[in-house]
């Protein structure tokens, strides 16, 4: 077992099945001009305090977290890709499910949430960080899902 020095805020727990993956949503912004996948994708942005969203998969599938991403979020998910509990681990961090923390009136989260912890790390921190799980999603490929139908679509 591996001992991790991590203060929680109330309602935070620390994912400990290294086989679990966290599904991670590939916004447009995330893709490079080619349509590939930039490292930035599995980092945090301006807007989320380094603690970028993922989805854990015991809770839902890859398919019903982009469905959920496309009904709420401001831009659609152009695919989903995934890097396991193990592999954040094996990065020296973690990965947190922060779905029982309260949220501000009017604030949404999705089923499942969790995040990879970012927080403490230097810029070039960050940057290593982004692409060793950049690394491991891609050698793992796109986990398959279908865009998510649009209100009044049939199927």
């Amino acid at each position: 077992m591996i001992e991790v020095a991590v203060e929680l805020l109330d309602g935070e727990q620390l994912m400990s099945d290294e086989d679990e993956l966290a599904y991670r949503q590939i916004a447009p912004h995330m893709l490079v001009d080619n349509g590939q996948i930039a490292t930035i994708a599995f980092g945090p942005n301006s807007s989320d305090n380094n603690m970028p969203s993922y989805s854990r998969s015991a809770i839902v599938t890859a398919q019903e977290a982009r469905d959920w991403f496309n009904q709420n979020a401001k831009s659609e998910s152009q695919g989903v890709w995934g890097v396991t509990v193990g592999e954040v681990i094996a990065a020296n961090r973690y990965v947190i499910d922060d779905s029982a923390c309260s949220l501000p009136v009017g604030h949404v989260r999705s089923p499942g949430h969790c995040f990879v912890d970012f927080r403490g790390l230097t810029k070039q921190q960050r940057k290593e960080l982004r692409a060793q799980l950049f690394m491991c999603a891609t050698e793992r490929g796109e986990i398959p899902t279908e865009p998510t139908p649009q209100d009044g679509q049939l199927f």
